[in-house]
């Protein structure tokens, strides 16, 4: 399988809990975010497609939330 590197920014307590969950079960946290991904396809389709402000990272919570409706 062919990987690419991604930087994102998350909330504090939401790398925290990958950091804790990756080192429970000793994988790394790009292993836990694939999984996760692999889990919800259905929420993914409006990933990149949303032409928005520059504070959209902020915001996506909000921005799926609306295009979901």
């Amino acid at each position: 399988m062919v990987t690419i590197r991604k930087t994102i920014s998350l909330p504090e307590q939401i790398a925290k809990r990958l950091d804790k969950e990756a080192k429970r079960r000793k994988t790394s946290v790009s292993a836990i975010v694939t999984e996760l991904v692999q889990q919800q396809p259905a929420k993914l389709p409006y990933a990149g497609l949303i032409d928005d402000d520059e504070q959209m990272s902020q915001n996506i919570e909000h921005i799926l939330a609306r295009v979901g409706s």
